[in-house]
C-alpha cells in the first residue's frame, strides 16, 4: 500500500489530476486534499464497479472524465477524475453545482478546484489509466482494446447517408460549387494580398454550400469554423508562426459562438480573413522556404519574449551556427539577428497599440537590456518613439 501511495503521489505531484486510492472500499488517500466540502469522483464509484473491469471509464453530463483500475485479488482501486478537456465557463459551473447538490457558498471553493485542475484531452486521460493498470498489475495493457475506444465499424450509417444524399443530389442537380471559391480566397490569404481579396469580396458569387446544421444560425457557425479551420493552415503557409495563428483561431471560434445573428456571423467571417491576410504580410516568407529556414523563422517568432540568439536557434534546428546564418542570409536576403530584432519591434507594435502594457513591462517582456536602448531601437526602426507610436491616430 505504501508503494502504490507514494506512486500516486509521485503521479499527482507530476500532473495535479485528482486521484482517489481505494482499499477495500475503503478510501486511503484523496489528492488533492482540499478540504472541501464536495467531492466530485466517489459520486460515480458504484456505477464504476459495476461494470465489473480492471479498467473502466465513464463521461458525465458535465464532461467529465472518471476513470476506475481496481485490483480485485489485492482489493486495490485508484479512481482518476474528475478531468477535464476545457475549464468550465461560469454557467457550467452553476450546473454543476446543482446537480452535485453544492451549496452557494462553495462556488468559490468550485472555482478554484477547477481553476489549479489542468486540461487534459481523452486520450491523454486514457493512458493515465493504462499507467495505473501496470502500477496494479505489474503488468502492460492495450489500452485502446481494452476499453474499446476505436474500433472499425466500417461507418454502414455514414456510407448509406452519403449514398442518398449523392443520389438525390444527382437526381436534382443540387451540387456543391463552393471548392473554387475557396481556393481563391485562400490563396489571397496564403499570399497575404490584403487588396485583393477585399477586392474578390466585392464581386458577387452564386453559392451552393452544403448543409451542415439542422437551423440557420448554426448552419453559419459551422461554417465559420470550417472556414477559420482553412484560413489557419493557409496563414502558416503563408508564413504566421503556428501558435499565432492557432491562437487567432481559437479567438475568432469562440466569438463566433457568442454571436447571435448571420449577419454579424457574416461580418466576423469577413474581419477574420482580413485578420489573417494582413498578419501573412507582415510576416511573408518565400514559399520555396527550406524546412531549416521555416523551422527557425517560427522559432524566433514563438520566442520574441525570450533573450534568444542565433545560436540559440540554430541549436534549436539542430545545425551549427555558421551554416544556419549562411543559409538564412541567402534565402531570405537579411541577416538572422536582424529578423530577431524585427519580430521584437513587431511584436512590441502590437502591445503598444493592442495592450494598456506600460513601456517598461514591453521592454521587460521582449527582453530588451533596457527600456532605454529598446526605445533607442524601436525610434531608429520606425521614425518615431514607442510613447508617440501609441499616441498615434488609430488609421495611420
Amino acid at each position: 500500500m505504501n508503494l502504490i501511495s507514494s506512486f500516486c503521489h509521485t503521479l499527482y505531484n507530476c500532473t495535479y489530476l485528482p486521484i482517489h486510492y481505494y482499499k477495500n472500499g475503503q478510501p486511503e488517500l484523496v489528492l488533492p486534499d482540499t478540504g472541501f466540502p464536495f467531492d466530485l469522483a466517489t459520486p460515480h464509484l458504484p456505477e464504476l464497479l459495476s461494470k465489473g473491469q480492471a479498467i473502466s471509464y465513464l463521461v458525465t453530463k458535465e464532461f467529465h472524465y472518471l476513470g476506475l483500475v481496481q485490483n480485485e485479488q489485492t482489493e486495490q482501486g485508484i479512481l482518476i477524475g474528475p478531468v477535464i478537456s476545457i475549464t468550465p465557463s461560469p454557467a457550467s459551473i452553476r450546473n454543476i453545482m446543482r446537480e452535485y447538490g453544492i451549496p452557494s457558498e462553495c462556488r468559490e471553493h468550485l472555482t478554484e478546484f477547477y481553476h489549479f485542475m489542468p486540461t487534459c484531452s481523452f486520450h491523454q486521460f486514457c493512458h493515465f489509466l493504462s499507467l495505473f493498470y501496470q502500477e496494479l498489475f505489474h503488468d502492460t495493457v492495450d489500452i485502446e482494446a481494452c476499453l474499446n475506444l476505436y474500433t472499425d465499424t466500417g461507418s454502414p450509417e455514414v456510407a448509406s447517408l452519403h449514398s442518398s444524399k449523392y443520389y438525390d443530389a444527382k437526381e436534382q442537380e443540387h451540387f456543391h460549387n463552393t471548392y473554387h471559391y475557396e481556393q481563391l480566397y485562400l490563396d489571397y490569404i496564403r499570399n497575404g494580398n490584403v487588396n485583393g481579396l477585399k477586392e474578390f469580396f466585392s464581386t458577387a458569387y452564386s453559392l451552393q454550400a452544403g448543409q451542415v446544421a439542422d437551423n440557420t444560425l448554426r448552419q453559419a457557425k459551422n461554417i465559420l469554423i470550417v472556414t477559420v479551420t482553412l484560413a489557419t493552415r493557409c496563414a502558416i503557409e503563408g508564413g504566421l508562426d503556428t501558435e499565432s495563428a492557432y491562437q487567432l483561431s481559437d479567438i475568432y471560434i469562440q466569438e463566433g459562438e457568442k454571436l447571435q445573428t448571420t449577419e454579424e456571423l457574416d461580418q466576423l467571417q469577413y474581419d477574420m480573413m482580413l485578420d489573417f491576410t494582413r498578419r501573412v504580410a507582415q510576416a511573408q516568407i518565400p514559399h520555396d522556404t527550406t524546412s531549416n529556414i521555416f523551422k527557425s523563422i517560427q522559432y524566433i517568432k514563438q520566442h520574441t519574449n525570450q533573450a534568444i540568439s542565433v545560436s540559440d536557434v540554430a541549436s534549436h534546428v539542430g545545425r551549427s551556427r555558421s551554416y544556419l546564418s549562411r543559409c538564412f542570409k541567402k534565402e531570405l536576403g537579411f541577416q538572422m539577428n536582424e529578423f530577431i530584432m524585427r519580430c521584437k519591434l513587431e511584436e512590441a507594435k502590437s502591445l503598444l497599440t493592442y495592450t494598456n502594457k506600460s513601456i517598461s513591462e514591453i521592454s521587460n517582456y521582449l527582453c530588451f537590456s533596457s527600456q532605454a536602448y529598446f526605445q533607442n531601437v524601436f525610434k531608429k526602426k520606425y521614425g518615431i518613439t514607442p510613447n508617440e507610436y501609441r499616441k498615434r491616430p488609430a488609421s495611420q
